[in-house]
C-alpha cells in the first residue's frame, strides 16, 4: 500500500486534494489506520485519480464526475456527456467573445476621447411566435395604421401586450419605408390574407432603451450606430423597436422604447437596413 503523501506525489496532486476527494466520496483510500488516521492507497487507484483530474480539467462538476465514476459509463453515454460539455463550452466561448468585442470597442472609444456608451447592452433575444403585417409606407407615423389593421384581424386574447416593428428600409434611402409591424402570439394561429405568422428567430442584439418623444429617438439610434461602427460586430438584419410603454393621453407616464440592432461577428460588407439614425 502507498501512504497518502507518496500517492499525492505520484498523482501530482496535493495531500489536501486527496483528503477532499475522500470527504466528497470521489476517491476513498483503500485503508485508513484507525490509530493514526493515516490514509493508504494502492497503485491501481492512480488510474481513477487521473480520470477525476482529467474530467475536472474539462470543467465537469464534482457531482457529474461522481455520477460518471459510480456508473462506469459505457462509451455511448460518455460520448453524450462529452458532447453536452462541448456545447456548453462553445456557448461560453461565444459569450466571452461578445464581451471581448464590447471591451475592445470601449477601449477604442476611450483612446479616441469619445464617450463610452454603457447603456448599450449586447444580449440574446428569444425565439417567439409573431403575427405580422408588412407594407411600404410614406412616413413612420403610418406604422400606427398598420398596427390598427393587424389588431382588427387578430383576436386580442391571442396577443401579448407589447407592440414591435421591424424596419427593413428607411427614409434615408430616398424611397418608401419598408415597415413590418409585429405582435407576439401566445400560440401559433391561422391568419387571413395579408397577415403572416412565423417564429421570430433567437439571436444576438445590441440594445438601447429610449425614453421620451419619438422625435428625439434619432439620438438613441446615433448612439447605437456609433457603438456598432467600432464594436467588431456588423448589422445582421432589420432593426427592431419594441414599444414597452406607449403614449397615453389619459396617463402622464413616460414612453419607453427598446431599440435593437441584430448583430453578428464583423465581416466584409455592412447592412443598411433600419430606421434612419
Amino acid at each position: 500500500m502507498i501512504r497518502i503523501g507518496d500517492f499525492a506525489r505520484l498523482g501530482n496532486v496535493s495531500v489536501r486534494t486527496l483528503r477532499f476527494y475522500d470527504e466528497t466520496r470521489l476517491l476513498q483510500p483503500l485503508h485508513v489506520d484507525q490509530s493514526s488516521g493515516y490514509r493508504h492507497y494502492q497503485a491501481s487507484q492512480l488510474r481513477l485519480l487521473h480520470q477525476i483530474r482529467s474530467l475536472q480539467e474539462l470543467g465537469f462538476s464534482l457531482a457529474a464526475i461522481r455520477e460518471a465514476l459510480r456508473r462506469d459509463l459505457p462509451v455511448s453515454e460518455l460520448r453524450a456527456l462529452m458532447e453536452q460539455r462541448h456545447s456548453e463550452l462553445k456557448s461560453q466561448i461565444c459569450g466571452d467573445l461578445r464581451r471581448l468585442r464590447q471591451i475592445e470597442s470601449n477601449l477604442r472609444n476611450l483612446a479616441n476621447s469619445h464617450k463610452v456608451a454603457p447603456n448599450v447592452l449586447v444580449r440574446q433575444t428569444k425565439e417567439t411566435w409573431v403575427v405580422s403585417l408588412r407594407e411600404k409606407i410614406r412616413d413612420y407615423a403610418q406604422a400606427d395604421e398598420l398596427f390598427g389593421e393587424l389588431e382588427r384581424k387578430v383576436p386580442a386574447h391571442l396577443l401579448t401586450a407589447q407592440r414591435s416593428a421591424l424596419w427593413h428600409s428607411c427614409g434615408q434611402e430616398r424611397g418608401p419605408i419598408d415597415c413590418e409591424v409585429l405582435r407576439c402570439l401566445k400560440q401559433p394561429i391561422k391568419v387571413g390574407r395579408g397577415l403572416r405568422t412565423y417564429q421570430l428567430r433567437a439571436g444576438t442584439a445590441a440594445s438601447i432603451f429610449h425614453t421620451g418623444a419619438e422625435e428625439t429617438m434619432g439620438e438613441s439610434y446615433r448612439i447605437l450606430t456609433c457603438w456598432l461602427s467600432s464594436s467588431g460586430f456588423r448589422l445582421h438584419g432589420a432593426k427592431r423597436e419594441i414599444y414597452w410603454i406607449e403614449p397615453d393621453a389619459k396617463a402622464s407616464c413616460e414612453t419607453l422604447t427598446e431599440i435593437q440592432f441584430p448583430i453578428a461577428m464583423n465581416s466584409a460588407g455592412r447592412s443598411k437596413w433600419g430606421r434612419a439614425a
